[in-house]
């Protein structure tokens, strides 16, 4: 049997992506409709949201490499918010109180890529709805002229080396876990530039007691 061609092989690798997507679709639903009967059920249905968070990205880091990988429009930030709310509070149920904050004034649109942010902030919801204990927090607006997206729990510390973007050892294949998704909301976050300013993300151990603070800050 002869060699598959590379772009063969690329085929049946997106072939796979998706059927292994659609397969966990299928399962999420399946995990949904039998509601939070126990605490496996519950645990089962964050498990397959970060199964699909894996796969998301691993497609999306292809289009995050060539050129052209960015497609911005003008989206409501809130409308975006509010579609983690319900998230969250269906993941949660009646386990996390899930609270959003919000200023007084906020733009009723920005400019990003709706798909790639989603895709970050779901990342990083899931995860801060893993290690809370009673509630978290979803907070967006303005701060020097970048517009930020938080998502914050009441448990757990990040760690030195991931709050230093520097400390990452990619090519030696040592990131798992959380530092997956951070890694990928960063290369999101640099995707985004206007006028000369990068997005970032700004991870914080919170001040004020146990939990931690992601924001994705978008130019």
């Amino acid at each position: 049997m002869s060699a598959l061609s590379s772009q063969a092989t690329r085929a049946l690798i997106e072939s796979n992506a998706r059927e292994a997507s659609d397969l966990v679709g299928e399962l999420t639903l399946l995990l949904d409709r039998a509601g939070d009967r126990s605490e496996e059920i519950a645990a089962a249905r964050m498990v397959t949201r970060r199964l699909s968070d894996r796969l998301a990205q691993a497609t999306m880091l292809e289009r995050l490499s060539g050129a052209g990988a960015l497609r911005p429009d003008a989206w409501s930030p809130i409308d975006l918010v509010e579609e983690l709310e319900h998230e969250a509070v269906a993941l949660a149920g009646s386990r996390i109180d899930v609270r959003v904050r919000a200023p007084e004034l906020v733009p009723q649109y920005w400019f990003f890529d709706r798909e790639l942010v989603s895709m970050t902030l779901a990342g990083a919801l899931h995860s801060a709805l893993i290690h809370a204990e009673r509630a978290i927090e979803l907070e967006f607006g303005m701060r020097d002229g970048l517009f930020g997206f938080s998502i914050a729990d009441d448990s757990g510390c990040f760690p030195d080396a991931l709050i230093d973007a520097a400390a990452a050892r990619i090519e030696r294949g040592e990131l798992n876990g959380n530092a997956l998704g951070v890694h990928f909301a960063r290369l999101v976050a640099a995707a985004h530039v206007n006028a000369g300013r990068e997005g970032r993300v700004e991870l914080v151990n919170r001040g004020d007691g146990p939990g931690t603070r992601f924001t994705l800050w978008l130019p």
